[in-house]
């Protein structure tokens, strides 16, 4: 609910607004009549070739952690995709792994319900990405934290992205101001696993998060 919610808000935001820039969520082809459709569904474009400045993701192929455990489609496909953005591309096309003629990613309902519900969070960030002001991130990030940062509608909004094979610490008070989205709890802080007497964003986490409105535009 929380995640069709951000999604209704960000989209009324994008409607006030022209956007800047152009960020493109695509499939890459060729796909099935019925893929078609549901791309179209989905709000993705279809190409053959990835335009220049976009990253490629495939789908469907889960990727380790720093632990060795083999993480879920949902979560290998939001780190890939987060990194992608977090390192200034420009859209992220999804490659589908490849299928027999009789069926398609779409007979396989756990994988497609974990890209769909990636493209999901994509499109509802697109408002921020296409019209949001590029931002320095207010505090210290390790070094191993990928991040990205803009300000839109009078808010900041953080990326930020484990793109390395350890827990690494982040000071829980430069959390406080920001609520994590396309998330089960919203404090941003209690998703942090611990490590030692820290708290530490496990590898390929990522923390989507929307602050309070900034000072300045506060009446």
């Amino acid at each position: 609910m929380r995640g069709l919610l951000v999604a209704v808000v960000l989209a009324a935001a994008a409607c006030s607004q022209r956007p800047r820039n152009v960020f493109t969520v695509g499939l890459l082809g060729p796909v099935s009549l019925r893929m078609t459709a549901e791309a179209g569904r989905l709000g993705l474009t279809i190409a053959d070739h990835a335009p220049q400045g976009t990253a490629v993701v495939l789908a469907a192929t889960p990727l380790k952690n720093g632990s060795g455990e083999v993480m879920s489609d949902c979560a290998t496909l939001r780190f890939l995709t987060a990194r992608a953005i977090a390192e200034g591309s420009e859209g992220v096309f999804l490659r589908l792994p490849p299928t027999s003629a009789d069926n398609d990613l779409l007979d396989y309902t756990e994988e497609w319900q974990a890209a769909t519900r990636v493209v999901r969070e994509l499109t509802s960030m697109r408002p921020i990405l296409e019209g949001g002001d590029l931002a320095a991130v207010p505090f210290a990030v390790p070094e191993g934290i990928e991040h990205r940062a803009w300000t839109f509608h009078g808010r900041r909004y953080l990326l930020l992205v484990n793109a390395s094979d350890a827990p690494l610490p982040l000071d829980e008070m430069d959390l406080t101001p920001y609520r994590a989205l396309f998330a089960v709890r919203s404090d941003a802080r209690q998703l942090l696993g611990t490590c030692g007497s820290a708290r530490c964003l496990a590898p390929a986490g990522v923390l989507w998060l929307e602050g309070r409105l900034l000072p300045e535009i506060l009446p």
